[in-house]
Formats: C-alpha cells, structure tokens, sequence
C-alpha cells in the first residue's frame, strides 16, 4: 500500500484553508456531516458520512478508525467504513490518504487516538493534490461524530453483508472461500475466482461505477451465476466471484457473458466492465487471498486493455513459469 501521507490538520485553522475551488465542496461536506453527527443512531451516522466522503471522491473507499496511543500498542479497530465490512481489507496494492481526527480532551482516559483513512484500490488512479487538501481540511470537523462512534464501539452486532448490495464483504468473501477450498481439495474438483471492474476510456471524468452500476451488478451476477455460487464485493468499485467446480474454460465462457451483459448497463457513458479470472486446482495450495490476488492481476491486464481499445475485456490470468 502506497500511504501518500500522513497530514497534520495544524495549518488548516478554518474553513478559508481548503482554498480556491475546493471551499465550497468544503463548507457543504462540513455542514452535511455535521447535520449526520446529530442523527439518534451513532452508527447510521457513521455509516452515513463514509458514504458521503466515498461519493465525494470517486472510486474511493472511506473509514473512521480508532488506535491505542503508544506506548500502548493493539490492532485498528474500524468504527464506520464505505464500502460496509471492508475496512482496512483492501488498501494493501493500493494508495491510502491518513488524515487524523484531532479529539481535543473529550477521550481524557482512554488512550486512544483516531483518523480518518481514504482509499483506492490497487490499479486505480491516484489522489490528487486538491482532493488530499479537501479531505485534510475536513478531518478535524469529524470531532463529534468521532466521540460519539467511540462511545458505542464494539456494542453492536455488525451486518454480515454489505447493505448496499447485499453481497459479502472482502474478509466474509474471503472467509467463505475458505470453507469451499477445504471441500474441493477433499473432492479432487477445481474451481474458479472472477474479479469484476470497471474503467474510463475515450475521456470519460467522474467514477468508474456508480453506487447504482454496482448495485445493478450485484443483481446481473446472481442472475447470471448458480445459486451456490459466492459473490463478493471486495473494494469500492470492484465484486468478485468463487465458483466450485468451474475451470478456466467454462469460466472464459461465462466471463465473456457476464462482462457483455455488465457493458450493456454503461451504453454511451465512455466506460466499460473487465474481468480477471483465476482458477484454482485441487491441493494447489493456494488460499483464497492468493487466487483473489491472481484474479485481481488479471482483472488490472483487463482494465488496461479496456482501456486502450474502448471495449469490454475478459482476461485469464497466467502463472510465470521459469
């Protein structure tokens, strides 16, 4: 994971230091998660205002969280992220912003700091300079609602699956997988990974897939795959799918359906879906976060390919073999 860096909120004294054309972006991000802060339900709220921060900054994935100060030493424990249950999962490859949230005296006793942590995925463009400066500027207006995630940290059940879409998170993908592995290997059968993406082309601006694409996704791929299949969404604008008993071939096939099907849904916006796929022989060894990174790499050739061409692309991906 590249950190592009971890920024002081010291010289952004008020509202004027987002500066030129992010201030009003600024003043109306401040006032609507000052408004969300104020809702009953804490974790709405910070459901609520990751989401926010995520549409603001296209393809992005946002989280809130929480760190014992040293010399205290203990994990991150994620207090409110977008997309819902990934949290920490899918920043390794990609580039991260850390802004922390400056919480004054109000946690006297507790030891414990916060930061607000943006993200894209491995393969995905950039932060730029206006968009670290405008999330550096809002980091210290996440005060309130900060507290108030601390105060009812680890107090309630979380979902099982993303609501947005009603598919598993990266780690209960990942979790899943991990069961089907353990069967197939006793089985001696195969199986295959698809990872799902999208890319701009022929200067198309704003982000790659909307919150409605992904959840239009979503419901193409249960259409399209068995009901015994395992469907993820594994980053902000990625899904991914496990399927028992698929090989490459079979899998090549139901790629090209599925990327073709996803395409239609982006007629005329300058953007289309690419897939990876990897497939996985019994007692290879290979855990799920291995064949998902396999896929990945193929879904990123996809992506590039899509790119240059202007087309749907479906790629397999191919160990190196010396």
């Amino acid at each position: 994971m590249t950190n592009r860096a971890d920024f002081s909120t010291d010289s952004y004294a008020n509202a004027g230091s987002a500066g030129g054309g992010n201030a009003e972006r600024f003043d109306r991000l401040v006032r609507m998660i000052e408004s969300l802060a104020g809702l009953p339900d804490a974790a709405t709220a910070g459901s609520a205002a990751c989401a926010l921060l995520a549409a603001e900054f296209a393809d992005s994935g946002v989280c809130v969280v929480a760190r014992p100060v040293p010399p205290l030493t203990g994990a991150e424990t994620v207090l409110a992220d977008y997309p819902y249950g990934i949290g920490l999962a899918d920043m390794p490859g990609g580039e991260s912003i850390t802004i922390p949230v400056d919480l004054g005296n109000v946690t006297a006793g507790r030891s414990v700091s916060a930061a607000l942590l943006a993200w894209r995925s491995p393969g995905d463009r950039r932060f730029t300079a206006a968009e670290t400066e405008l999330l550096t500027a809002i980091g210290p207006h996440l005060r309130t609602l900060v507290v108030r995630l601390l105060d009812v940290a680890g107090g309630g059940k979380r979902n099982a699956l993303d609501p947005e879409t009603g598919l598993w998170p990266l780690p209960s993908f990942l979790a899943q997988a991990d069961r089907r592995f353990d069967r197939l290997d006793i089985e001696e059968r195969v199986g295959t990974m698809f990872a799902i993406g999208w890319v701009k082309s022929g200067g198309a601006t704003g982000s790659e897939a909307s919150s409605a694409v992904i959840r239009e996704s979503a419901e193409t791929l249960r259409d399209m795959l068995r009901p015994s299949d395992l469907i993820g969404r594994i980053g902000p604008t990625r899904l991914a799918a496990w399927c028992d008993g698929v090989d490459h071939l079979i899998a090549a096939e139901r790629g090209d359906r599925i990327v073709a099907r996803l395409d239609a849904m982006l007629a005329g916006t300058g953007r289309h879906a690419a897939i990876g796929i990897a497939s996985r022989w019994a007692r290879s060894g290979d855990d799920p976060a291995t064949v998902l990174a396999n896929a990945r790499a193929g879904l990123e050739q996809a992506r590039l390919t899509s790119a240059a061409t202007g087309r749907p692309v479906v790629r397999i991906w191919q160990s190196e073999i010396s």
